[in-house]
């Protein structure tokens, strides 16, 4: 019996969209069954379209794919709690080391838009180090941490490489999944032997993503309890230690985070990165279709205008997207497909962005909260 021929990329594609939000709908209403069943198929669904890949699109479809069926493996765990020392593995009786990364070559030019963000950044982070002696001619404050907030896809971790570009640090970039351990004690010596390593470097960076799994609110779990104290204990030693180190924190839920690694000195500067502008979204979508042919017609104006709620992950999936059908027509042909408006049309037919407005509002509150509990600080003061 012939087999059946395998779909074509747009119809995965248009089949992935759908187990997607089949899956985030689920979730959402806290049916996690059909959330689990819907993220596996468009995991396997991803992987086939992998399949049908080349070079660098198909490791980073398998990769997804990957963390797809992992989403769907852990949704609804509940995290494990030590609460006795077990038998540990070779791998895990060895101290846990942590390697810094080269300087990375990105540089905030290469940073869509988020002026304020790049002027705020600059003025705590990177000219205390570039010009010590100024900030102590002005009595500059230096040191504690900055916290990077807002939706995901937004370009914090970007952000985090460029400010080590800028400073030549060595750039520690972990998450907080990293450090936590389901052994006793072992999320501890985590964290105070991240800090140690960062010190022996004469500039060096510490950025750890998803803060909230590491800092959570204290007085619901006990072990959380301790690894956020030893966290608040180094943030409270290590600038007196080394000035030169750079404490970086990025979060999807600032909320979660508890209230003790907000004050002054930690993470008292916390700075939120939203959704691209129009100019932002311009800027990334001309980046990515740099040196791709493109009809004649082609409006980058028209795809700015219809991709207003998109994150910056977004509106590269979009590109990456809208390629796939030029590509496999040159391919065939062997020609010169351009990339038209249309093929943009049909991948925002069935991808909708990242972020939903309820989501997007939480931000939004929670900014508007830290802002005014700052402004009431100041007229207390006057």
């Amino acid at each position: 019996m012939a087999r059946e021929p395998e779909p074509s990329i747009s119809m995965l594609s248009e089949t992935f969209d759908l187990y997607m939000k089949k899956g985030k709908e689920a979730k959402e209403k806290g049916n996690i069954t059909l959330a689990k069943r819907n993220f596996l198929l468009a995991g396997e669904t991803m992987m086939r379209m992998a399949k049908q890949s080349t070079g660098k699109l198909k490791e980073v479809r398998m990769d997804r794919a990957r963390r797809l069926v992992e989403l769907s493996d852990n949704l609804g765990k509940k995290p494990i709690k030590a609460e006795k020392k077990e038998t540990k593995s070779e791998e895990d009786e060895d101290a846990k080391q942590w390697q810094a990364a080269k300087v990375p070559d990105i540089k905030f030019s290469d940073v869509a838009g988020l002026e304020d963000v790049k002027k705020a950044i600059t003025i705590r982070m990177i000219n205390p180090i570039k010009y010590p002696e100024k900030y102590r001619m002005y009595g500059k404050k230096t040191g504690g941490g900055v916290l990077l907030y807002g939706p995901p896809g937004t370009g914090k971790t970007m952000i985090a490489k460029a400010i080590a570009n800028e400073v030549g640090a060595k750039f520690y970039a972990v998450k907080g999944s990293d450090i936590v351990s389901k052994w006793v004690g072992d999320s501890e010596k985590n964290i105070n032997s991240l800090f140690e390593e960062a010190n022996k470097q004469d500039r060096s960076i510490i950025f750890i993503d998803e803060m909230d799994n590491l800092l959570g609110r204290r007085g619901v779990d006990t072990h959380n309890d301790k690894r956020v104290n030893e966290f608040l204990q180094q943030i409270d030693g290590f600038a007196g230690r080394n000035p030169n180190l750079l404490l970086l924190g990025a979060t999807n839920r600032p909320w979660d985070i508890d209230s003790a690694a907000m004050r002054s000195g930690r993470f008292s500067q916390k700075i939120y990165l939203p959704l691209p502008d129009g100019p932002a979204r311009k800027f990334m979508i001309e980046k990515s279709m740099k040196g791709v042919p493109v009809d004649q017609t082609f409006d980058i104006d028209r795809i700015v205008d219809a991709t207003e709620m998109y994150s910056g992950a977004d509106l590269e999936e979009l590109c990456d997207r809208a390629k796939e059908e030029p590509l496999l027509k040159a391919i065939a042909t062997d020609s010169v497909v351009a990339v038209t408006n249309e093929d943009f049309d049909k991948v925002l037919a069935v991808m909708p962005p990242s972020v939903s407005p309820s989501e997007l509002k939480l931000f939004d509150d929670y900014h508007d909260d830290v802002n005014g509990y700052i402004k009431k600080l100041k007229n207390s003061k006057k």
